[in-house]
């Protein structure tokens, strides 16, 4: 069930709110007895968090469940009647299932918790206090490949090298090296006569979805975490379960997807794709997952970055559309999954200098349609201590730069840094200036605007004329309809808003990156540079 919000039916973050027609009321009027439920559905907004490096509980260096529990009410406290929490309405952990690395994509054991991280208590002591909040968790799960720790694989192995192929082997793709003319196998450390396929590393073997049995295996890990609570998955290198082949990729993502969803009608699933290749992003979505991660329009190099960076707000509208429409042919219930950046990318402070560029790549992404997925510290703008290291994309939250934890042994490093510019969570809640309060901004005006994420994209009319650097959509969702508008340039911009517009609209959210404010004065509607505005359909 969805948190109880208060549904600001003209909402601005700036502190007014107003119909295009000059009336105007403070944010607190509008507010009393306008409350509704977000629809029970399977969009959300959702904070990443990286299970070691969130929150430390017990002080030995690495982040843990109760860790999360204790910070919940940062993301969300579940009480309408307060606007302290940022208001996500669901949370993606990383794997946290006993592996012998620190990332646990290498899983030993797919029905626990790794005891760095707690105990199957805390998981379902979290899943209660999430539910109170209004909170879906989903967790990392790794399809494609397990630990070379795996008891399963180890009994494979020992059989192979008796000659038995016809048994445990069936789970893996193990073969007599002599018959393994592809690359991507490593041999038996105790017998190098026989091979095994382990693509992404000799300690990560990979399992064989051509046996019936390893399907079967993977609906009964699933089951378990469905039956403990979970809202569904994020399903890691959903491409490779048959490697570079994802049209067999895609069927066998299939029958777990259905068979899941005899478990749980409502199982949400996220796929991680990383291709910017439409046919292969199509070809994966016609299996009926419900998401894939939108790659082209994360990471440095994706649109929400390079077109913040360069002002080309046309640009991002005009690949926003783009993409929606050619995903939602293969399925009209897909729910894209946009992001700014995630743990196996550089942080978009890197790329991002500036604070009001770091606010109006937020706005970009936070006003986009399907689901958001915000990495966690990207509230803060928090950077990332060495681009070359994974490990450093993953460093410790920083919950208050003027007393940092003294150590952190997760992901091996030795070392915590303030690495933001704005400090960290408690600097930057007493900053009304700060990203922190800018993403709540932008939460606020989604979570209270359910067309944003569930609506269809379109185009502006031909008739709507902006000036340069400013652009954007309609979302059109039941019978309310929304004009998202960017001003992703330098300037100031002015413009006539048409009788019609004034007539059919009233505004939902103004945001400001930079310096002004988004004001409409004699049919003109004005927007700083940076800046952002929702209107919504007048009722």
């Amino acid at each position: 069930m969805k948190k109880l919000l208060a549904l600001v039916l003209v909402f601005a973050t700036l502190g007014t709110a107003m119909l295009f027609t000059g009336c105007t009321k403070t944010t607190e009027d509008l507010m009393e007895n306008a409350k509704i439920d977000l629809p029970d559905d399977k969009y959300n907004n959702y904070y990443q968090i990286w299970v070691g490096s969130f929150c430390d509980s017990n002080d030995d260096g690495v982040g843990d469940l109760q860790g999360i529990i204790s910070k919940l009410d940062y993301l969300n406290d579940g009480d309408d009647s307060t606007d302290d929490d940022l208001g996500y309405t669901g949370i993606w952990l990383s794997p946290c299932m006993p592996s012998p690395s620190y990332h646990k994509y290498d899983v030993e054991d797919y029905k626990n918790i790794d005891p760095a991280f707690g105990t199957l208590d805390d998981f379902d002591q979290l899943i209660k206090e999430c539910d109170k909040r209004g909170i879906d968790v989903i967790i990392d799960f790794v399809p494609n490949h397990c630990s070379f720790n795996h008891p399963l694989f180890q009994k494979a192995l020992r059989e192979a090298e008796k000659g038995d192929f016809n048994h445990t082997v069936k789970y893996f793709s193990i073969a007599k090296a002599k018959d393994i003319d592809v690359s991507g196998y490593n041999p038996d450390p105790a017998d190098s006569s026989i091979v095994y396929e382990s693509n992404f590393s000799d300690q990560m073997p990979e399992w064989n979805y051509d046996y019936e049995g390893t399907r079967k295996l993977m609906a009964e890990y699933a089951k378990f975490w469905i039956d403990r609570g979970v809202a569904g998955f994020r399903l890691d290198a959903v491409r490779y379960l048959y490697y570079n082949d994802p049209k067999r990729s895609a069927e066998a993502l299939k029958e777990f997807y259905d068979t899941c969803k005899g478990y749980k009608d409502d199982i949400y699933m996220v796929g991680e794709d990383w291709t910017g290749d439409m046919t292969e992003i199509t070809t994966m979505y016609s299996c009926g997952i419900d998401s894939l991660f939108s790659f082209p329009f994360g990471d440095k190099s994706g649109k929400f970055i390079v077109d913040t960076i360069s002002g080309a707000v046309n640009d991002l509208a005009t690949s926003l559309i783009s993409y929606e429409n050619q995903t939602k042919k293969i399925n009209k219930d897909v729910i894209n999954g946009y992001f700014l950046t995630n743990h196996d990318m550089m942080r978009g402070a890197d790329v991002l200098p500036e604070l009001y560029q770091k606010k109006m790549a937020a706005a970009a992404y936070l006003m986009a349609p399907g689901n958001t997925f915000t990495y966690y510290g990207e509230e803060l703008g928090m950077e990332t201590y060495d681009e070359s290291n994974d490990p450093a994309k993953r460093t410790a939250m920083i919950w208050d730069s003027h007393n940092l934890p003294k150590k952190v042994k997760h992901c091996g490093l030795d070392y915590v840094i303030d690495n933001t510019d704005g400090g960290g969570v408690k600097q930057q809640q007493e900053n009304k200036d700060s990203l922190l309060n800018f993403y709540k901004d932008c939460l606020k005006i989604r979570n209270t605007c359910p067309g944003i994420a569930r609506g269809e994209i379109s185009e502006l009319p031909a008739d709507f004329v902006a000036p340069d650097g400013v652009g954007g959509y309609y979302l059109t969702y039941k019978n309310d309809k929304y004009l998202i508008l960017h001003n992703m340039g330098d300037k100031k911009q002015s413009f006539k808003i048409t009788e019609k517009l004034m007539k059919d609209y009233m505004i939902s959210g103004m945001l400001s990156a930079k310096e002004g404010k988004v004001s409409i004065d004699n049919n003109k509607l004005t927007m700083p540079a940076y800046s952002t505005i929702v209107l919504h359909s007048a009722k």
